[in-house]
């Protein structure tokens, strides 16, 4: 008959080897039974874990135990949440129920067979643990290759080299057991262990466990049951217990090392120490070096020692500035990494943590500063998704707040919908609004409110409304400019009814109101061509032929011409439905300004000082076809004087083909009003004409003079109709030198 061979596999593997720490000392204080019913306690709290990560238990050596995962992030994970569970565990624990492990992680091709796992890897992360503390989770650097280091908080250990000839240098890694980091959070709370269904694997394992030590138990049983025999049987049977398990402590030991524990100074150094650190006490640690160096002088061992204390205590540095982050205390955190280093550079987490905290303070100037976009890059650089304090999140929605807010403001519901802009700025900073930026956006938005309300239901209600904001905003700097748009909605409303329209000028109220609206303008020339604006678009609601509001415009583009880059912007505050050729108006100064040539009333001289001062050129052609157009009165009419009067002050009164004939339609308005004026008719009367021209507008003109003097015709009721008659005489007389002689003088 052939024995069966045991089958072999090699397999990429991630190897894990946890140990209790300090186990072998409580072999010497506590009985067998506490002995046990620990290792029971332990292996109930870590068997679940284990068999929710989808780990292996191989086999255990005493204390320890070597498992394997297919997957190197379970393996890391799984380390991550029992370190979590003992912590937990040991919290309200006198320090001798307390349980402690370590945890070192390997990975690579390892030989499997149906009982055992062995080759390189194994060793290696056997030997890892004598660098490994308490309470940690150290892995080499080909699992932190092959992780997804996007699941799990991690940070650089050092470079190890273990004892032996041919051992070469290994980079360990531990996992950041960081509560603050999202990375661990996700874990902890994403690590949902369902009892019923790990039942059966935890079985598995747990049964596994337990045949090491019920080989142990059955050995001391035998033992004892043949101490009655004889005292010489019981002497041998003692020393071979004691034979046995030696044998065992050895064999557990050399799962983990190569070589057996020394009990050399070094090695003594360095338990010490551990247990120092495992405790907390970096202090006594160092203390320990100290004796040892004075004795022995330093070495490799005092010199990875001290690296160790010295990441272990940047570590506490960093943990402790992060627990001060969140308290929303940077200035503390970054005083409290700034006194460990002293002059020197902060190194590792504690440098990250300090990153982090001048990002935290720099973010509070910049939102002080009302700089929103810029604030919102800097903490999503530190800080990723996280919110490590309450006002880290605040400032966040606060930043998000002025940036929605500022979007807004420069689109329709500016004005439309103000209400909204309101409710952003106070969801996010409360209505003890104290930010500068978010108050002007507050005011600005008040005051739209009231505006809108007003010149919907009145002046009463919307001065109602406006109180109602001063006692929920207390913080607002100045109620002038919400008084000044509640005075707009008044005069809007009451311009537009048509009854109280009729009386408005005897209304001492309406002008005490219109007058608050024009001093508060000429404070600043944004605000100026703003109320030259809606002072326009009323007249276009009314159907009046009145340039209301030029002489508004032309007064701010003298302080600031770029403000009429921005005419469509502001019609929008006004803007109210109006017919095609009104609503052209909305779409530049020039199509308002064009459109204003047909107006008959207001500032006119305004609309050519404009026309003239900003868009001649363009519109020149525009000017001159108006001049020339013979169409019959109306409309028509008005844009031919005005373009007339550009024109002749402009010099190009001889771009008009037939002049003699425009004067003929011009001298009525010349001689009943203002426009034309004799500057206007002089150039008129000075372009070239031909000899019958002249003579038929000298003899108009003399003939209106025997009428006026005689007291006939319809100009004798003009006081001035003399004065201007002789005017016109006298300049065509200059005008035209050559026909004045012809004609005799």
């Amino acid at each position: 008959m052939n024995t069966p061979t045991t089958r072999r596999l090699q397999k990429n593997l991630t190897v894990m080897f946890t140990d209790i720490s300090g186990f072998t000392q409580h072999t010497e204080m506590i009985s067998r039974d506490a002995l046990m019913k620990r290792l029971e306690t332990h292996n109930a709290v870590l068997m679940p874990i284990i068999a929710h990560f989808e780990g292996k238990i191989v086999k255990t050596i005493g204390d320890a135990f070597l498992i394997t995962f297919e997957s190197p992030t379970n393996a890391v994970q799984c380390g991550l949440f029992m370190q979590h569970t003992l912590a937990k565990f040991n919290k309200d624990k006198p320090l001798g129920e307390q349980i402690h492990i370590k945890v070192s992680i390997n990975s690579g091709e390892v030989t499997v067979t149906d009982s055992d796992v062995f080759g390189d890897p194994v060793n290696v992360a056997a030997k890892i643990e004598k660098a490994t503390n308490p309470d940690e989770i150290y892995f080499t650097e080909s699992v932190f290759l092959a992780m997804n280091k996007s699941e799990v908080p991690t940070s650089f250990v050092k470079a190890f080299r273990p004892k032996g000839a041919d051992s070469m240098e290994i980079k360990l890694y531990k996992v950041a057991m960081d509560e603050g980091d999202e990375r661990y959070q996700k874990v902890i709370q994403g690590t949902k262990i369902d009892p019923e269904k790990v039942k059966g694997r935890v079985a598995e394992l747990t049964n596994l466990a337990e045949k090491e030590f019920n080989r142990y138990q059955d050995t001391l049983e035998a033992l004892v049951e043949s101490q009655g025999k004889s005292s010489r049987n019981m002497i041998l049977a003692v020393l071979a217990a004691v034979i046995i398990l030696a044998v065992v402590i050895v064999v557990a030991v050399s799962q983990f090392a190569s070589q057996g524990t020394k009990t050399n100074p070094a090695d003594q150094l360095t338990t010490s120490v551990r247990q120092y650190l495992a405790n907390n006490k970096p202090a006594e640690a160092r203390q320990a070096i100290d004796a040892y160096m004075k004795e022995h002088g330093a070495d490799k061992a005092t010199e990875d020692l001290l690296a160790e204390i010295k990441s272990l205590e940047i570590n506490e540095v960093a943990a402790s500035a992060r627990a001060m982050i969140a308290e929303g205390k940077p200035e503390n955190a970054r005083a409290a990494v700034q006194k460990y280093f002293g002059s020197r550079q902060a190194e590792g987490e504690a440098q990250k943590t300090l990153a982090e905290a001048e990002a935290y303070l720099s973010a509070r100037d910049l939102l002080d500063k009302g700089k929103a976009e810029e604030l919102l890059r800097l903490i999503q650089a530190a800080f990723g998704e996280r919110n490590p304090s309450n006002e880290l999140k605040v400032m966040r929605d606060r930043a998000d707040a002025l940036i929605r807010g500022r979007q807004m403001m420069a689109g329709p519901d500016r004005f439309k919908e103000p209400a909204r802009i309101i409710g952003t700025i106070e969801k996010a900073f409360g209505p003890d609004v104290s930010n500068d930026a978010a108050l002007d956006l507050l005011e600005e938005s008040l005051a739209n409110e009231v505006f809108r309300i007003t010149q919907e239901n009145g002046y009463d209600k919307g001065n109602e409304e406006r109180e109602t904001f001063r006692k929920k905003f207390p913080n607002v700097r100045s109620w002038k400019y919400v008084t000044v748009c509640l005075c707009k909605g008044y005069v809007w409303k009451l311009t537009l009814d048509e009854r109280s329209g009729r009386r408005r000028h005897d209304d001492k109220f309406w002008y005490e109101r219109f007058n608050i609206i024009l001093e508060h303008a000429r404070t600043s020339p944004e605000h100026m061509y703003r109320f030259g604006t809606m002072l326009f678009i009323l007249d276009r609601k009314r159907w009046q032929s009145v340039a209301s509001g030029v002489d508004c415009w032309r007064e701010a583009l003298k302080a600031d011409p770029s403000l009429a880059a921005r005419h469509n912007e502001f019609w929008k505050i006004y803007e109210v439905p109006l017919n095609e050729d009104h609503a052209a108006c909305a779409k530049d100064l020039k199509s308002a300004l064009t459109y204003s040539l047909g107006f008959a009333y207001g500032p006119l001289a305004d609309v050519r000082a404009l026309i003239k001062e900003k868009y001649f050129a363009e519109l020149r052609d525009t000017l001159v076809r108006y001049a020339n157009n013979k169409q019959p009165e109306g409309d028509v009419a008005t844009e031919r004087l005005n373009s007339f009067c550009i024109l002749a002050e402009m010099g190009d009164v001889e771009l008009v083909t037939d002049r003699f004939w425009l004067f003929r339609q011009l001298f009525d308005d010349y001689m009943t009003s203002s426009l034309p004026g004799r500057e206007h008719m002089k150039t008129l009367l000075a372009a070239p004409m031909t000899a019958e021209d002249y003579k038929e507008a000298r003899t108009l003109i003399e003939g209106h003079l025997r009428d006026v003097r005689n007291k006939e015709g319809r100009y004798t009721v003009y006081t001035t109709a003399t004065e201007k008659l002789n005017n016109l005489l006298e300049d065509l007389r200059q005008g035209q030198p050559l026909h004045t002689d012809a004609f005799g003088g």
